[in-house]
């Protein structure tokens, strides 16, 4: 909290809305790619089209990151999660429209720009309100219980996405997706005055904001130092995301839906984990040093995960699954807390957005690092290669930590 008297109840407001708010980004984010198998199905076309649209988000969120805290200013934290709930909303009702390979094709890769814009502005607004209101204490906590949005976000796109899917078919799902991202836009508005009391109306977003950003983040060394762990944070989390299914059922011979399973627990854990991570940043240890135990046991977990065989128990890889959970999946709170106490006043969302468009070149860089490791030696090597990076980065905090 930058200034003024804490006020719990306002407090509470606040990381409701944002928690509400970043749980249906995340559901947004992940529904298409988890629908299209269906699309696929039904359209006669190659579901490996998920790349497509994976590569499309990844761009738009570096330059949404980049670019953001110009709109920030101009309209405000709450505007912007609003105006982000409506391009989702848009972005999930085009995909329906799809009655071809090629219409799924032009639509998908417009409703990855509009998903991602609307999905990506959600942290740094987020950060915006929340650094104006959570003692500076407890900052890590809040940050944290608002990051639950992701997991859960996640759980549910998985609980609920895919059975109405199954019930109503993939276009009621993503309609019915994109009505929920506008009522919640509609929900927020009786907010608005008390959290974008900031707001600056003569602010224009400029091009050269994007420069800006990324230079304040750079040109300070705590913030360079963070930009640097988002990027191996943010790198490590998609590809446990995007490949941990995958080398369950095709190296170490699960089913498709025992991998399911086992990733789907794991991400659940992450949810009491966040909240851990950001108690223990609150109360017992430092936002620094917890971030580089984070990458020790993230490096460690990752590559352990390379090294787990077929003949091993389901309990065995589960638990492996787990500790990943809890340091790849588990760190946003803390990092982002720590992100909003070295920005400047009233500027937690522009220098957010500028540490965390690092997290979205790692999202680009770390499949392809994942792919070379794979190439040359199996996941085995890929895992053990993407997790050099965590392990650099965690010595580097706490040497940072001791000087």
């Amino acid at each position: 909290m930058r200034s003024g008297k804490f006020n719990m109840p306002i407090l509470f407001v606040a990381i409701t809305a944002m928690l509400v708010q970043q749980t249906v980004a995340t559901t947004a984010k992940v529904g298409v790619p988890s629908l299209i198998p269906a699309v696929a199905r039904e359209l006669d076309f190659d579901a490996e089209l998920v790349l497509l649209y994976t590569a499309f988000y990844a761009l738009i969120s570096l330059v949404c990151m980049a670019g953001c805290g110009g709109v920030i200013a101009r309209f405000g934290a709450l505007r912007t999660s609003q105006i982000g709930c409506v391009l989702m909303g848009f972005g999930l009702a085009l995909v329906p429209f799809s009655s071809s390979a090629m219409a799924a094709f032009l639509l998908l890769t417009l409703a990855a720009s509009l998903i991602s814009l609307g999905s990506t502005a959600a942290t740094p607004a987020s950060s915006q309100i929340l650094a104006s209101y959570a003692p500076k204490k407890w900052a890590p906590l809040v940050f944290s219980i608002k990051q639950t949005g992701v997991p859960a976000g996640v759980v549910i796109s998985g609980l609920l996405l895919i059975p109405i899917a199954v019930a109503y078919g993939w276009r009621g799902a993503l309609i019915g997706m994109a009505i929920l991202c506008i009522f919640i836009a509609i929900l927020l508005q009786p907010l608005r005055e008390r959290f974008d009391k900031d707001r600056d109306d003569t602010a224009r977003p400029k091009l050269r904001d994007f420069r800006k950003n990324l230079y304040d983040v750079l040109i300070q060394n705590e913030r360079r130092i963070l930009a640097l762990v988002a990027f191996s944070f943010v790198g490590m989390q998609s590809i446990y995301m995007s490949f941990t299914i995958t080398y369950l059922f095709e190296d170490l011979s699960f089913s498709l839906e025992e991998a399911g399973k086992i990733v789907g627990a794991a991400t659940v854990l992450a949810i009491p984990g966040r909240i851990l991570w950001g108690w223990i940043g609150s109360t017992l240890v430092k936002p620094r040093p917890l971030m580089g135990l984070l990458a020790i046991v993230m490096a460690c977990s990752t590559s352990f995960m390379g090294a787990l065989g077929s003949d091993w128990s389901k309990i065995t890889v589960l638990a492996v699954n787990c500790c990943v959970s809890l340091s790849v999946l588990s760190w946003h709170g803390v990092l982002l807390a720590e992100v909003a106490r070295l920005a400047p006043a009233g500027e937690a969302g522009r220098i957010t957005g500028g540490v965390l468009a690092f997290g979205a070149v790692g999202q680009i860089i770390f499949p392809l690092m994942f792919g070379l490791g794979y190439w040359l030696g199996g996941y085995g090597l890929a895992f053990l290669v993407i997790s050099f990076p965590a392990a650099i980065i965690g010595l580097a905090l706490m040497v940072w930590q001791r000087s």
